[in-house]
């Protein structure tokens, strides 16, 4: 070998080495690097510890539906026992037992001993009473079994329930091995079959389609790497995997694993981990998962957008499904039989309405609601949200059933979607049952229920009204001269015209509130004055400051739709203050009471003139601009404003039961003019949702307060006073007036 060749070889050992130092030095790098991530996590914990929001479960309280099959289903769920947990019977029996004395009208009864809960309901399976022991009291409301709707962790909403490997069956965690890491006790990270496996199956695609992950590796890339598939994502996860094996035992990795592996979408939530997983897909919990289950459910891991058995096709499930059961006979977990029984099984069917994740601006509502207090839970915590799933699952539908209709109807649409935005309020406790804050979370996360303020147009007229009534000279039969009149303020007149363009002459102050005039409701508003109208409207519970303009009194400011609702809720609770909510009861991580709300039940307004409003508002419904709701099935008593604004880029609709207050709003983000009015924009979805209500709800006739009187007059008597109203009344109007 000559000197030049020594001098070229040992420069290539020299450059070899280099490298070789170098890449040492890289991998030494890096592997401080990924041990700070695993110290990092260790020392944090695998699974932080969450916000929990629950919905109110089964509410129980006179004048719902009995949902007794729904409850049996539950009872089934717990482990209950008939006869030695609850019992079904009639009400003499049930007399009997707990010495309960019922009321004539409860025939059945439900009493859970555990529980120390006492139901009792009668015709159509409607609840008359609601008892509490012991001893026992008779109560207006209770909510059984909360529900868990979500969980965030780190601000991300996630399904996740944390399940120990002693409680996951041995078919699960079969199934999982059998299909994603056959090699995963014998391997320390990485498994180089897999590997092997994974080369050749991406040589012969031509492209990165497998990365032959095993277990362990699935788990570290879900907690400290990105999804991509790169070599360099892939060199970092088999370091982490082969590092984190050789500080945790295998049933630790496993477990984990088990419990925090995607496994689909429920809405905008994350369904993560088994046990979250056995709850969406079978609403049981993993325990209790047989067989065909649990090979269901390892055929999800893959792929749970297109393995999910609730897709519309569900031909990708069952082959999957067939392929983890035939990796188990291949691997001696089950003999044939138990495979070709397993396979024979239907796919479990999508999860009831009132159980899907429907209720995502609600959500979102209340974790604002609980963020605005601050509460330091470093440890997670319980939010026990008023939401009530039948309640929602109403509203959602019926938005989904009417909205295209009414989108149809504008002549000049948007390219944007018609958007709406909805609350349900029960009366007797302000509290927030139902709320939605556009037409599709999933295509904008916008909550229009909060963020949006728009115009409130006519749906203000009631407050305008308010002040006037409290004047003893004033009643629904008050006569206002419905004629072109000017309002001069700061050297400029105002000239307000009602909306069809008519004037009618002299009218009673309950029909012109019911038709909605432009005219009288500014007469009313000078009347009673400017100031005494935006103080109706801050004593209701809206805080915005409103102008002190003349068109004040037509509704030319802006509210956002939660306003709208709680100023409605104070009228529909005869003038009975109290503020609108989203969470009752907040818990830290081992049941300490952080926060529990406590109804203030303050009077705002007077009982008696809050009452004469709300008769005169009854005849909005029945013969006024919201009398459509009649003709499209509305049953009850109800009481009720349509709001448009002048130029028709917001529709209103608020109306209310002696228990439920509905507040539903249309229109475009952008802002273009519908062409619609609130009767036939809000209206059509209002009533499909309180259409829907009634299925869960009596509808009650209004209690007036003391005071107060009902009075009916005949057609003929009110023409003979207002002969403008020829043609236009029922053949009798019932009105509300102080004693």
């Amino acid at each position: 070998m000559t000197i030049a060749n020594m001098t070229r070889t040992k420069k290539i050992l020299l450059g070899l080495t280099a490298l070789l130092l170098i890449l040492v030095a890289v991998l030494i790098t890096t592997a401080f690097s990924l041990q700070g991530l695993i110290d990092q996590r260790l020392e944090k914990g695998w699974v932080l510890p969450p916000l929990e929001l629950y919905s109110q479960g089964f509410p129980l309280s006179a004048g719902r539906k009995m949902p007794q099959q729904a409850l049996l289903e539950e009872f089934e769920k717990r482990g209950l026992q008939s006869g030695r947990d609850y019992e079904f019977s009639d009400a003499e029996n049930c007399q009997r037992q707990t010495g309960v004395a019922f009321k004539d009208t409860s025939t059945n009864c439900l009493y859970l001993k555990r529980d120390k809960l006492i139901v009792g309901w009668g015709e159509g399976g409607w609840i008359q009473e609601v008892w509490r022991g012991d001893p026992w009291v008779e109560v207006a409301f209770q909510s059984l079994y909360p529900h868990l709707i979500t969980q965030f962790y780190d601000a991300q909403p996630i399904l996740q329930f944390n399940t120990p490997l002693s409680e996951i069956p041995l078919y699960c965690l079969q199934a999982v091995t059998a299909i994603e890491d056959r090699d995963f006790l014998e391997h320390r990270g990485v498994s180089a079959t897999g590997t092997m496996r994974a080369v050749i199956r991406n040589l012969r695609a031509r492209r990165f389609a497998e990365g032959g992950s095993t277990i362990t590796q699935q788990l570290v890339k879900n907690f400290f790497l990105n999804p991509k598939k790169t070599i360099r994502r892939k060199l970092q996860e088999q370091i982490l995997a082969v590092m984190l094996e050789s500080q945790l035992g295998k049933d630790q990795i496993f477990e984990m694993y088990l419990n925090v592996i995607y496994m689909g979408q429920n809405g905008p939530y994350q369904v993560r981990g088994f046990g979250s997983a056995a709850d969406y897909y079978f609403d049981k919990p993993i325990a209790q998962l047989n067989l065909q289950e649990c090979a269901m459910i390892g055929a999800i891991i893959n792929n749970p957008g297109k393995y999910s058995p609730f897709t519309k096709d569900p031909r990708p499930a069952k082959e999957r499904r067939q392929l983890v059961l035939n990796r188990m006979v291949a691997d001696n977990m089950i003999n044939e039989a138990e495979m070709k029984t397993a396979a024979a099984s239907p796919l479990p069917k999508p999860p009831r309405a009132d159980r899907k994740a429907n209720a995502p601006y609600f959500v979102f509502s209340a974790l604002r609601e609980f963020q605005a207090w601050e509460f330091d839970v470093p440890n997670g915590a319980r939010i026990y949200t008023t939401l009530d799933p039948e309640v929602q699952t109403h509203m959602v539908t019926a938005i989904t059933k009417v909205i295209d209709a009414v989108e149809k109807k504008v002549k000049k649409p948007s390219k944007q979607p018609l958007q709406v935005a909805a609350m349900t309020v029960d009366l007797a406790s302000a509290q927030v049952l139902a709320l939605t804050g556009g037409r599709d979370f999933r295509a904008t996360q916008y909550n229009r229920a909060f963020a949006s303020r728009r115009q409130v147009g006519s749906i203000v007229k009631p407050f305008v009204y308010w002040p006037a009534l409290q004047d003893k000279g004033h009643d629904p039969l008050t006569t206002i001269v419905d004629e072109p009149f000017e309002w001069k303020v700061h050297k400029q007149n105002w000239k307000p015209k009602n909306y069809d363009g008519k004037t009618h002459g002299p009218v009673p102050y309950f029909y012109a509130l019911a038709q909605s005039m432009n005219i009288p409701a500014a007469k009313v508003g000078q009347e009673a004055g400017l100031s005494a109208v935006g103080d109706a409207i801050k004593n209701s519970g809206i805080n915005t400051t409103v102008p002190m303009l003349p068109s004040l009194t037509l509704g030319a400011f802006e509210l956002s739709l939660w306003e709208v609702a709680q100023g409605y809720t104070t009228l529909g609770r005869m003038g009975v203050g109290d503020l609108i909510h989203t969470v009752t009861r907040v818990e830290g991580h081992t049941g300490e009471v952080l926060f529990e709300r406590v109804p203030s039940n303050r009077a705002e307004m007077p009982p008696v003139p809050t009452a004469v409003l709300v008769g005169m508002m009854r005849q909005s419904i029945d013969t006024g601009t919201a009398r459509a709701s009649r003709a499209w099935g509305l049953t009850g008593d109800y009481a009720g404003k349509t709001g448009t604004t002048n130029d028709t880029k917001d529709a209103w609709m608020a109306g209310f039961s002696s228990r439920l207050l509905t507040v539903v709003w249309v229109g475009y983000d952008d802002n273009t003019p519908m062409g619609l009015t609130g009767a036939s924009a809000a209206l059509p979805v209002w009533t499909e949702i309180v259409k829907s209500e009634q299925q869960d709800f009596q509808t009650n006739p209004f209690l007036w307060p003391k005071g107060t009187e009902v009075r009916t007059f005949p057609r003929d008597e009110l023409v003979e006073k207002f002969p403008a109203l020829k043609d236009l009344l029922p053949e009798t109007v019932e009105l509300i007036f102080a004693e």
